[in-house]
């Protein structure tokens, strides 16, 4: 199953975001499972295909778009203090803002930045992210696999259960963290 929708599932959900699901990818590429080059490819095209859309239907739609999006509307505060700051240059570094590339990518659209700026520093973004994120997930199971003389299958497994348990955690901690500063707003 894995090797007939693995890269459907890379690309779909690198549409929205997807460090946790490239660097699973380049593990189970690492176990012989996939193949790196395809996942690399499947999350570049995603990636870059989503935040076009996104783009361009908060530079059409406006802030009615935004409003169905309950998460983006909740950081799109901190991710229009970024544009304000650093332009278009947010968009070379969004995809390594975790939890921020959808919202920085529809402010960027909000804000009326050129199509064309837009699609070059995105389209050169994702490639740095895809490439980067890709290798250093495969290379990294290669190197503990070896150290810890685990068969692949084994390793695959393993680091597979590691990642997800540590985005959870990521997620949870950011999670009680933004829970935390809305109620200390409130007060």
């Amino acid at each position: 199953m894995i090797n007939q929708y693995g890269y459907l599932i890379i690309f779909v959900i690198t549409f929205f975001e997807g460090e946790t699901v490239l660097i699973i990818a380049a593990i189970l590429a690492s176990g012989g499972l996939l193949n790196i080059y395809f996942c690399i490819l499947s999350a570049f095209l995603g990636s870059v295909i989503g935040d076009q859309l996104f783009f361009h239907f908060a530079r059409r739609e406006g802030y009615n778009f935004v409003k169905r999006f309950k998460y983006i509307s909740a950081v799109l505060p901190r991710a229009d203090k970024l544009v304000q700051r650093h332009g278009a240059y947010v968009v070379l570094s969004s995809r390594f803002l975790y939890g921020l590339r959808t919202a920085l990518t529809v402010m960027c659209g909000l804000g009326k930045m050129s199509p064309l700026k837009f699609g070059v520093y995105n389209t050169l973004s994702a490639l740095v992210w895809a490439v980067s994120y890709g290798f250093l997930g495969y290379f990294f199971s290669e190197a503990i696999g070896t150290v810890a003389g685990l068969k692949k299958i084994e390793f695959v497994i393993v680091a597979a259960i590691a990642i997800a348990a540590l985005v959870y955690w990521i997620v949870r901690t950011a999670n009680a963290k933004h829970i935390s500063d809305e109620s200390k707003q409130e007060e």
